[in-house]
């Protein structure tokens, strides 16, 4: 009778400091979640911050002037002539619904990624011709 209830206390005292380490992994992770939220949060504030810094210095006649000075660089990095072909083409950077299609939306199709990667160097594929953005 004393080994059965010895068994009994024993089995209870187990089941009872297993029933605890749960509890306290669930409190854990429950904690560990709470500061991840408050990281994002934190970083998300930081992120308005800034974006309300640079619009509040930059206006758009500087951004024009910013792109103008790109399309030069680039015209004199390629050796391409203003006048004589089309723009440099700047690929917009589109608002994504869903993140997980970032890589495709940069690369445009399948087709424009493989005809760009099979393509010979200094045709203007790489400087977004004929990239359909």
């Amino acid at each position: 009778m004393f080994a059965k209830l010895a068994t009994v206390i024993i089995v209870l005292g187990a089941m009872f400091g297993a029933l605890l380490v749960n509890r306290q992994e669930r409190i854990d992770t429950a904690a560990e979640i709470s500061r991840i939220h408050f990281k994002l949060e934190r970083n998300d504030r930081e992120r308005v911050r800034r974006e309300a810094e640079v619009a509040s210095k930059l206006t758009p006649n500087q951004i024009r002037e910013l792109v103008a000075a790109i399309e030069k660089a680039s015209e004199q990095a390629t050796g391409r002539d203003a006048s004589s072909s089309s723009p440099l083409v700047l690929k917009p950077i589109p608002f994504r619904e869903d993140p997980s299609r970032a890589t495709d939306d940069a690369l445009g199709t399948p087709e424009e990624l493989r005809r760009l990667v099979n393509e010979p160097a200094g045709n203007g594929a790489l400087h977004g011709e004929g990239m359909g953005g």
